[in-house]
């Protein structure tokens, strides 16, 4: 067990410096051209390695086109008209991935459309997903929403500890603030589906913007432009229908949530670490 500390404390030291809400880290992501460790998860020309999953269409089945790739992207409702009505799912991992670092970029599209035509554009990354394919499966979420980039979302039975502003404790959807900032503990999740927001603070940027999260030993930590913004620990999954009891998920899929925004993404890669003793 104490060997089994020792390396994920390792990963998580060599994926981050100590982390400090908000503030830049000193290993902000680059392209993995030349740099060892980092292995693309989409290669630039195609899903390989990859399925989708789509409202009414299911698995592998793209017949309005709402994916295309070109340029070295995967580019989200290209050829759908603005406002049209949209099916909405996402583009998953055939492979389950635990403790690792993830990096990829987007950028918002200017189309929005039906059933979210007068809401902010949204989109997201999840992880950990675990169990059948679902719009919204049983995952954790980076949440990409313009505004809101960054925040927690914990769906369907995932539980995790962090901290939040004292004076959020009580909302609906608390924001988080780093213990040593003066954030005080607050658990989310267990059951349905819960928000914490992200860090006070306006990162998000016209253009490119670069989305990372750590995941390492119950773990989880997401960035944003190179700033921590979002923590927490102790996950553990509860299942709805089971006996009660929670159990640790230490690996899950991963997925780029399709929502109805017009939305671009690159340079998705992954370094995991080395396996466990």
């Amino acid at each position: 067990m104490m060997a089994r500390f020792v390396a994920v404390g390792l990963f998580v030291l060599t994926m981050i410096v100590p982390a400090r809400g908000g503030e830049p880290r000193a290993d902000a992501p680059r392209s993995s051209q030349n740099e060892p460790g980092w292995t693309p998860l989409f290669n630039g020309r195609d899903l390989s390695g990859w399925y989708t999953f789509l409202q009414k269409h299911g698995k592998n089945s793209d017949p309005e086109r709402v994916i295309t790739v070109e340029d070295g992207m995967i580019r989200l409702y290209r050829n759908a008209p603005e406002a049209s009505e949209v099916v909405m799912g996402y583009i998953g991992t055939e492979k389950e991935y635990g403790d690792y670092h993830l990096r990829l970029e987007f950028r918002w599209g200017t189309k929005k459309f039906k059933p979210r035509y007068e809401l902010k554009r949204d989109a997201g990354l999840y992880y950990h997903i675990i169990g059948p394919d679902a719009v919204w499966p049983t995952a954790l979420q980076f949440q990409i929403e313009q505004t809101n980039v960054g925040d927690l979302i914990t769906l369907h039975g995932y539980a995790i500890d962090s901290w939040v502003d004292p004076k959020t404790k009580a909302e609906a959807m608390p924001t988080f603030l780093p213990p040593e900032r003066g954030g005080v503990e607050k658990k989310l999740g267990g059951k349905g589906i819960s928000y914490q927001k992200h860090l006070a603070g306006d990162l998000e940027r016209d253009g490119w913007n670069k989305v990372e999260i750590i995941v390492a030993g119950g773990t989880v930590t997401h960035l944003l432009n190179g700033h921590v913004i979002n923590r927490g620990r102790g996950l553990t999954f509860t299942d709805p229908r089971g006996d009660g009891k929670p159990r640790v998920i230490e690996k899950g899929r991963i997925a780029l949530e399709i929502e109805a925004a017009e939305i671009d993404y690159r340079n998705v890669e992954i370094r995991t670490a080395a396996p466990r003793p």
